[in-house]
């Protein structure tokens, strides 16, 4: 092929991409990998990082799974990256991702003043320091830490103010164990919401007792509470509780045929994020949206990528 009919090919796809409204692109109002993908078809990809072997596997996979060329260098002098991607700004991305959900999760709880009252806090020790932040800045909130001593049961009627009536039943049941007693426990109204600061040990015990007592309560976590699953079957635990991400996030999930281990699919899709912005860097295609798997940007020359991400229930549906 000619060198004037590469040029004139790789001019007309970019032309696609910036139009982004036409046909080509399915009258998107956004652009995404595969956009990116066919213009990188003539332009080569070219990426130098200094990263830990668990990280440099993910970018390999990763690239290996695009159909475009690429040149890529893992050598100390390339960009670094934090070992954990989910505490990584990804180079190219004003925060991390958990900074984003746990900024995200704040306003949408935190909306008034008066909101404060109405929600407790439920925490363990691995995230100890982010209670103690939220408990500087909204101090009016109730607070729990979870031990990991603790009897999970014990805690949840404890904290929803129930486990005195509770008591009283049993101790009404033993006196006469012939006679069968219905039993409703009543709740504590004064809170309508609770954020889970806990990992998916923990959350995936924690959360369905909660459940069972809490009809009409909204539970709220960032993406910590999920990370620990080992297939996306063990997200039920999880069903319905709020957390900070794209509206597609659970639809690309449960759309791949196997997923062994929910962490690894993150770091996967973060780490295809951030080739993502490397392809929209090297090539300019800026002032554009564009569709992150961690949430929907705008791309402007000169600044950070700030993800917009909305609420979304967990829902395998």
């Amino acid at each position: 092929m000619s060198k004037q009919s590469l040029t004139f090919i790789l001019t007309v796809l970019i032309s696609v991409i910036s139009g982004c409204t036409t046909t080509t692109v399915d009258n998107k109002n956004f652009i995404d990998v595969n956009d990116i993908s066919r213009v990188l078809n003539a332009n080569k990809l070219r990426l130098n990082y200094s990263l830990s072997n668990v990280n440099k596997e993910y970018f390999i996979s990763t690239l290996l799974n695009k159909e475009f060329e690429f040149d890529v260098k893992f050598d100390k002098n390339g960009r670094k990256l934090n070992n954990n991607l989910l505490d990584s700004n990804l180079s190219f991305f004003c925060n991390s991702y958990i900074e984003d959900q746990r900024s995200r999760l704040n306003l949408s709880l935190y909306k008034e003043i008066d909101n404060q009252k109405d929600i407790l806090v439920i925490y363990s020790q691995e995230f100890i320091a982010q209670a103690d932040e939220l408990k500087l800045n909204y101090p009016n909130s109730k607070f729990y830490f979870l031990n990991s001593k603790n009897n999970f049961e014990d805690f949840a009627l404890a904290v929803i103010g129930i486990d005195s009536s509770v008591k009283r039943f049993d101790d009404l049941q033993k006196n006469d164990s012939s006679i069968v007693m219905k039993y409703s426990p009543r709740e504590k109204k004064d809170f309508k919401k609770i954020y889970f600061l806990t990992e998916y040990n923990i959350g995936k015990s924690l959360v369905p007792i909660f459940r069972s007592y809490l009809i009409d309560t909204e539970f709220y976590s960032t993406i910590d509470i999920l990370l620990g699953a080992s297939s996306i079957k063990e997200l039920n635990d999880f069903e319905n509780i709020i957390i900070p991400v794209p509206s597609y996030f659970f639809e690309n999930l449960t759309s791949k045929i196997i997923v062994e281990n929910l962490k690894d699919e993150l770091n996967k899709e973060l780490v295809e994020d951030l080739i993502l912005a490397e392809s929209i860097y090297q090539n300019n295609f800026y002032g554009k949206n564009v569709k992150f798997n961690s949430g929907m940007a705008k791309v402007n020359r000169g600044q950070c990528i700030k993800r917009k991400l909305t609420m979304m229930k967990v829902s395998l549906n």
